[in-house]
């Protein structure tokens, strides 16, 4: 009888573990393979779809028809390309990168004799100074384009957002947290997209504190999760606490 018990308890502990990995492997792979917005007006919801090769989104269309499409130099987004519903190019989104960080970001809209381009410095004390510039489309010729700034990380998340336009305070933005799993946590190359900003955090955004020299606003936001702790409902919320905004997620 005893050796029973232990054959059955071993048993047990080999299943409870499977169960365990199971868990680890489902969690390690969830991406959202929809994301529904909702609106006080249900004219303006709409959801977009999302694809995948591997982990690397591909792809995400809208409702309305309208794409984005991303290409990759090995696990690098290298091309964010938006199109409307008619295959129209519209703009183009380009990423460079150094040592395995972004360092540029130049956004070309279609007919645009203009470009801007956005450079990137890694500093040493972990914060990433950013500067604008204005690219010539013929020639590549590059001028400034006033607004400098710098981001504060910690915990891999964007915490702080300062900037400035031609010399003047223009405005900053803090962050806080939860500490539970973005819906892109499984979606590497996305958190390299230092344009993004808090969305390239490693947490869920639960507020956002923003002063310039003339105002300031709060924005707040609630979160449904999963038994994975990965959300599947985002609620962003006004100055005044009203609801703006409802994302639903489907993995």
């Amino acid at each position: 009888m005893k050796k029973i018990l232990c054959l059955f308890s071993a048993l047990a502990l080999v299943v409870s573990s499977c169960s365990s990995d199971d868990a680890v492997d489902a969690s390690a792979s969830l991406k959202p393979s929809k994301i529904a917005f909702s609106y006080s007006d249900p004219k303006e919801n709409y959801a977009t779809d999302m694809k995948y090769e591997g982990s690397k989104l591909v792809s995400e269309t809208d409702s309305d028809g309208s794409i984005l499409k991303y290409s990759y130099v090995g696990d690098l987004i290298s091309k964010i390309e938006e199109f409307k519903s008619d295959n129209v190019l519209v703009t183009t989104t380009e990423y460079s990168y150094s040592a395995g960080k972004v360092a540029s970001v130049t956004v070309k809209d279609a007919g645009a004799t203009k470009y801007y381009k956005t450079k990137y410095t890694q500093n040493g004390d972990g914060t990433v100074s950013f500067e604008g510039f204005y690219v010539n489309a013929t020639t590549g010729a590059e001028e400034e384009g006033g607004k400098v700034g710098k981001y504060t990380f910690k915990d891999g998340n964007l915490v702080k957002s300062e900037s400035s336009f031609y010399g003047k305070a223009n405005a900053t933005y803090t962050y806080e947290y939860d500490s539970k799993k973005t819906p892109n946590a499984n979606v590497p190359g996305l958190k390299l997209l230092l344009d993004a900003e808090e969305d390239t955090s490693v947490n869920n955004v639960v507020k956002i504190t923003g002063t310039s020299a003339t105002s300031s606003y709060v924005s707040t936001f609630s979160y449904v999760y999963n038994n994975n702790n990965f959300p599947t409902e985002k609620k962003h919320f006004s100055d005044n606490g009203k609801l703006t905004e409802t994302a639903q997620f489907t993995y």
